[in-house]
């Protein structure tokens, strides 16, 4: 995949179709290529492997984001991985904390801030 000068490739995977369309269309408004998935089992591997940057829903309707999490850090250890989450719990922080290749997003996302930790995780790769 070619992508544009300053374009991140991203990969937005969440159960909740109006956050992912929304979260989408405002990364591509900023000039990124975005894929959208609705459950992990779509993500097609070609897109995983271009993804720079991918934001997983924790949990979603049928799977785990932090097991996909592990295991795109498994294949992929350069992707940068946002769990974002709108079930904020001790368990679940202690569980990313224990996995420093994980960046926690709350939910509501503030999406000015996760852009910005789109380009920090981008530019770190």
């Amino acid at each position: 995949m070619s992508l544009p000068c300053n374009a991140i490739a991203v990969v937005v995977v969440d159960d909740d179709a109006s956050f992912r369309s929304a979260l989408a269309a405002i990364l591509e408004d900023d000039g990124h290529v975005v894929g959208e998935y609705g459950d992990l089992k779509d993500v097609p591997p070609a897109a995983m492997r271009a993804a720079q940057v991918v934001v997983i829903d924790y949990p979603m309707m049928a799977s785990d984001g932090l097991s996909f999490a592990d295991s795109v850090h498994a294949a992929q250890p350069q992707t940068a991985i946002v769990l974002a989450t709108a079930y904020w719990t001790v368990e679940i922080e202690a569980e990313v904390a224990a996995r420093d290749f994980i960046q926690l997003c709350r939910k509501p996302i503030d999406y000015d801030e996760l852009h910005a930790l789109v380009h920090q995780l981008a530019a770190g790769r």
